[in-house]
């Protein structure tokens, strides 16, 4: 709560969303149910005035999230696949061909050990979670990253050019750090973002570093 509670203070409007995985049943947060949709979507829904932290499975996500969050893909049948990569491959879809696709991927790290749940919630109401994430406008993105980079003397690096869940999760859980994406089109759309808002996913075990050093960096030019 301290962590979220600093984030508004330094203008940050929207609630930090925390992602946390499981193999057994959390006991601090809702089942999703059956429905099913974008993990994007799902992810937005917890913006929603009193929304309380829910857990997913696999079962319920659409898309790749699902993998590159660390719940593993639900199985999926031949035509199942197939109409998905005719909403996905071509012209006015994601990426030109499927080779393309393929190649996308291959450049994403992905998680070899897949868990049960995966928690979602505001920040404030997700104890210890695994990673964050904070939308906001360019400019508020940069600050997180210069509060990191003040301290550590690391670059912040970003991915962008695929979908808000494969540019947004692999990093951070690989470096165990922080980075920031533009996402897509599709999960722009689908979480409301504005034309000015970036992601930027942030490693639980740094939040504190970057949240305490907002204080610490540049504001304005230095006199």
């Amino acid at each position: 709560k301290e962590y979220a509670q600093k984030l508004k203070e330094h203008g940050y409007q929207r609630k930090a969303i925390a992602f946390k995985l499981y193999d057994d049943i959390p006991a601090h947060a809702e089942p999703y149910g059956d429905d099913v949709s974008f993990h994007c979507a799902i992810a937005a829904e917890l913006w929603e005035e009193g929304k309380k932290p829910v857990y997913i499975t696999n079962a319920n996500i659409l898309c790749g999230g699902a993998v590159f969050s660390g719940i593993g893909n639900r199985k999926v049948i031949k035509e199942e696949f197939d109409g998905g990569m005719e909403q996905t491959i071509g012209v006015e879809r994601g990426y030109a061909t499927r080779q393309v696709f393929r190649r996308v991927n291959q450049q994403l790290p992905h998680h070899f050990k897949h868990h049960k749940y995966q928690v979602i919630g505001a920040l404030e109401d997700v104890e210890a979670p695994d990673v964050v994430m904070i939308v906001a406008d360019a400019r508020k993105v940069q600050r997180l990253c210069k509060a990191y980079t003040w301290e550590t003397g690391e670059l912040v690096h970003g991915a962008s050019g695929t979908a808000w869940c494969n540019s947004a999760f692999p990093p951070v859980f690989r470096t165990r750090t922080m980075s920031f994406t533009m996402g897509d089109e599709q999960s722009r759309i689908l979480m409301g973002l504005d034309d000015g808002d970036m992601y930027c996913m942030i490693h639980y075990s740094v939040l504190p570093l970057v949240i305490e050093n907002l204080d610490n960096i540049q504001t304005g030019l230095a006199t």
